[in-house]
């Protein structure tokens, strides 16, 4: 019913549509275009090869959206494991070869590998990263709060809390290149601020977003990782940050007001592009000039 609920809700109005994705340099100059024009383009995810765009799209009617892939060299789209409902969230398994997302087509949303039922919990779930070595997926389940659990996705699925009887929210985790650490973002001390833990040990974490000092914004969520793991890409607000991680030292990159696709100041913690490889262009949504 709450997810019933929520599709509902979550509709552009019509001067939010179509919508078009972005290449954007790091200097925060808009390159061109990246696949097709679309009714509604939310959480872009780049394939592993960086051949593809992976979305949660619609081009028919509302209360209905669809996986879609784009691809990068021509521009062509195609939708994956069409049913009615909302399918969001999509992410890529480590080598490409499979899209993991989350769906409301039963009602609730619960996470889907193509047409397969992953687990049924009396939660909505929505994926966030799969490990390196394809074994493990980070999620958020949402029910009075929001908090990040484990899943194997090689042995019987028995999700674990990763920070278990935590009273303040963790979301949008995403795991390092080489698998031993995961970034995410919390409400702990306040204001959502992103975080890097050990998977190991999640309790052995450090805030590297920037604080709320010396007239600087503070705060920030949607973390992305470059390919070699030497840099996190994080939004404060409509600015692109950057932490290297050797040092811990945050800047600003650019500001990219007006694309954030539909609810740009909903959901602060969640990633509404993404980066490729070598972390010198990102991808980001618009509306379409009229």
């Amino acid at each position: 019913m709450i997810a019933l609920l929520l599709m509902f809700l979550q509709q552009p109005a019509a001067h939010e549509m179509p919508q078009e994705m972005v290449w954007v340099s790091r200097e925060g100059k808009v390159l061109g275009r990246v696949g097709a024009v679309q009714n509604t383009i939310f959480f872009p995810e780049i394939s592993p090869d960086g051949k593809s765009v992976a979305v949660s799209s619609r081009d028919g009617e509302a209360n209905d959206r669809d996986v879609w892939i784009h691809d990068v060299a021509s521009g062509a789209k195609r939708v994956h494991s069409p049913a009615k409902g909302n399918d969001n969230f999509p992410i890529w398994f480590p080598r490409g070869e499979q899209i993991l997302f989350t769906s409301s087509r039963s009602g609730e949303y619960e996470l889907y590998r193509h047409d397969t039922l992953l687990l049924r919990q009396p939660a909505a779930q929505y994926p966030r990263s799969i490990s390196p070595d394809g074994k493990w997926l980070l999620y958020t389940h949402a029910d009075k709060k929001r908090d990040l659990y484990l899943l194997n996705l090689e042995g019987e699925p028995k999700p674990k809390p990763v920070f278990p009887g935590a009273s303040h929210w963790t979301e949008a985790g995403r795991f390092s290149p080489d698998g031993k650490s995961f970034a995410f973002v919390s409400n702990e001390a306040g204001p959502f601020e992103v975080y890097i833990a050990s998977v190991e040990n999640p309790n052995e974490r450090r805030k590297v977003s920037r604080s709320l000092e010396n007239g600087w914004g503070g705060g920030g969520g949607g973390p992305r990782w470059r390919a070699d793991g030497k840099e996190l890409f994080y939004m404060m607000g409509d600015a692109m940050m950057v932490v290297d991680i050797a040092t811990g030292a945050a800047k600003r990159l650019f500001a990219v007001p007006g694309m954030k696709g539909n609810f740009p100041d909903e959901a602060p913690w969640l990633a509404k592009y993404d980066v490729v490889a070598d972390g010198q262009k990102f991808v980001f949504v618009r509306t379409v000039t009229r």
